[in-house]
């Protein structure tokens, strides 16, 4: 091998790794918003949930319901809708850009306001948006499994 070549495969080398440890760097931040979203639902902190979602989101229920951002904190914070566990599986995180998609399969319980508790098993999609250096829930809609 040339010197001139050792040196491009080097360069190349160095390259792709920066990449790879970036592109890990950004999908453990995004798993990181989605467990801090997973405990905010389940707290019913208004404030986090408010600061984790985008002020365009649009969250999606698996029996047809839409919210805004302003519906769905007020609903979990207020207690008419009652996560008491929320447990993900199976989850995946892609990114494109400044925009990241995330999979995973969500059991838990609820207790919501005038209904008996009971268990979701869900399949969720998340789009998650970068917006300065924090990522935030754009959209979200469940399917029941």
């Amino acid at each position: 091998m040339t010197p001139k070549n050792l040196f491009v495969a080097i360069i190349l080398f160095f390259t792709v790794n920066l990449s790879t440890f970036a592109q890990n760097k950004e999908v453990a931040s995004v798993e990181k918003a989605v467990e801090e979203l997973r405990e905010a639902m389940i707290s019913g902190d208004r404030a986090k949930l408010t600061s984790l979602s985008s002020k365009k989101l649009t969250y999606g229920h698996s029996h047809g319901g839409m919210e805004n951002q302003e519906e769905f904190v007020e609903a979990l914070a207020s207690g008419e809708s009652n996560f008491t566990s929320i447990n993900l599986s199976e989850q995946s995180v892609d990114i494109s850009g400044n925009v990241a998609l995330v999979r995973h399969n969500l059991r838990g319980t609820t207790h919501n306001r005038g209904a008996d508790p009971a268990d979701v098993n869900l399949g969720v999609l998340l789009v998650w948006q970068k917006e300065g250096k924090n990522w935030k829930l754009l959209a979200r809609q469940a399917f029941k499994r």
